[in-house]
């Protein structure tokens, strides 16, 4: 008898063991983000699009804004997550509310792509399409109009998730600053028009660069525009000492990669990868924990125009 009671209690205390050990390690694997995507869903032979909110594990899907005739890009959060801005057929410039209230037109001259809100909101930065050439310039959000090119350019240019320093003074951008010359990242100071050359290459291969939060690093797709393939990585650039570093994945063949969001510990990086289901315009939205070297996913066939905000 004695015997049992002791063989049973050592069973359940290896069960207590064995759970406890599976949730810590469940805790451990699987960070649980708090925060919230927005995202454009397109429709195949129709311009018609939606402009949606979810949570980060997908739930709470709402549809905040429809355009029947013209399409909806590049949405982004405003820093603290109660706003977004976006165009319309690239020639319209909205702020609207996360709930879907209070949609406000900034009148936005021309064609307008990859625009970034400052995080004072007084100022948006954008690539003014159409122009000849194509320039980068600054918006002032309450006079409703653009005060000033950056910089001179040739040829197109992007601002990536976060171009913006912490102080509303700079901004990180991907351009030819000359004709004929390389392509580079650069820092514009906006009321000086000062710029700072990171790094310069013949290719295009620094799209869509994420500043850290902490403003000493960058992340960049290096998707070679033109090329037949349009493959490319995630790399890692320290911005003072000019180290590169490819971000290797523990989930392989990803392609199509374009950094979302860093975290501010520099722990887990967003971002998104071609899914290949045949979808038009869809996109799989995935993690890197750099602490463990663990990639994994977070929502699949999501739209690639995307922009994610997290509470940290």
């Amino acid at each position: 008898m004695k015997e049992r009671i002791i063989i049973s209690v050592i069973i359940t205390g290896l069960m207590f063991f064995i759970t406890t050990c599976d949730t810590v390690e469940n805790v451990i694997d699987k960070p649980n983000f708090k925060g919230k995507v927005i995202y454009v869903t397109y429709n195949d032979g129709s311009p018609k699009s939606e402009l949606s909110v979810m949570n980060m594990n997908g739930t709470n899907k709402r549809v905040i804004d429809t355009s029947e005739k013209f399409y909806i890009y590049d949405p982004s959060w405003s820093k603290d997550g109660k706003k977004i801005l976006y165009t319309i057929s690239t020639s319209k410039l909205f702020f609207i509310n996360e709930d879907g209230s209070s949609k406000e037109d900034l009148n936005a001259q021309l064609f307008v792509l990859t625009p970034k809100a400052s995080p004072n909101e007084k100022y948006i930065v954008y690539n003014l399409f159409g122009a000849s050439p194509e320039r980068p310039v600054l918006f002032e959000i309450t006079q409703g109009r653009i005060i000033k090119q950056l910089c001179e350019t040739s040829n197109s240019q992007d601002f990536g998730p976060n171009p913006w320093t912490s102080d509303n003074q700079k901004v990180l951008l991907h351009a030819i600053l000359e004709r004929y010359g390389n392509y580079g990242l650069y820092f514009v100071d906006i009321a000086t028009g000062k710029i700072d050359t990171i790094i310069t290459s013949p290719q295009r291969i620094f799209n869509r660069p994420l500043l850290s939060k902490d403003e000493t690093e960058i992340i960049y797709s290096s998707i070679f525009w033109g090329a037949s393939s349009g493959y490319g990585d995630l790399f890692r650039l320290n911005i003072k000492s000019k180290e590169v570093v490819k971000i290797q994945f523990s989930i392989t063949n990803l392609k199509t990669m374009f950094p979302k969001y860093w975290t501010k510990d520099k722990r887990y990086l967003l971002f998104t990868a071609d899914n290949d289901d045949g979808l038009r315009a869809t996109s799989d939205l995935l993690y890197h924990d750099f602490l463990t070297g663990k990639t994994d996913y977070l929502l699949k066939n999501v739209s690639y125009d995307i922009d994610v905000w997290l509470e940290e």
